[in-house]
């Protein structure tokens, strides 16, 4: 588990980084973006052409005895989309932080479509797979949108 935190860790510090091909009238997109909801969760998302790195509130709902609970976590990862701008698919795993004493910590991979709806606001929609240490695996569908602060692209 340390060499596998240890690895997310070098990738998440490193994703900003990535060299991605730019030319002066086609820049590549970065900024600072606001998230919300599920995708990647309820944060702050820092993007860099086609990588990002992002830190925020995910609830969800685990099951236990039967019977449905609410689970919240902190959720701290990167994103690695196929195009820097537009509509595209990415891939976002991250690690998972239980904010409550009943459930362990875990991780988190999740699939998805970004498009852009509107200037600096773009949906997503995909899917994530949520494992904890303590063997709970939930598929959550991953619904967000983030908005680029200060201002357009």
């Amino acid at each position: 588990m340390n060499t596998v935190l240890g690895a997310l860790v070098l990738a998440l510090i490193a994703a900003p980084h990535v060299a991605t091909s730019q030319t002066p009238s086609n820049p590549r997109e970065s900024g600072v973006y606001l998230t919300i909801f599920r995708s990647p969760s309820t944060g702050v998302e820092v993007r860099s052409g086609r990588a990002a790195v992002n830190l925020g509130f995910y609830p969800t709902v685990l099951r236990r005895d039967g019977k449905r609970d609410s689970a919240n976590f902190v959720r701290l990862g990167g994103s690695f989309y196929a195009k820097d701008r537009g509509a595209t698919l990415y891939v976002s795993p991250s690690l998972m932080f239980s904010l409550d004493k009943d459930w362990k910590h875990g991780a988190l991979t999740e699939l998805g479509f970004r498009g852009t709806l509107y200037r600096a606001l773009s949906g997503r929609l995909g899917a994530g797979v949520l494992t904890t240490t303590d063997g709970h695996v939930r598929v959550n569908p991953t619904v967000g949108m983030d908005l680029k602060l200060g201002g357009g692209r």
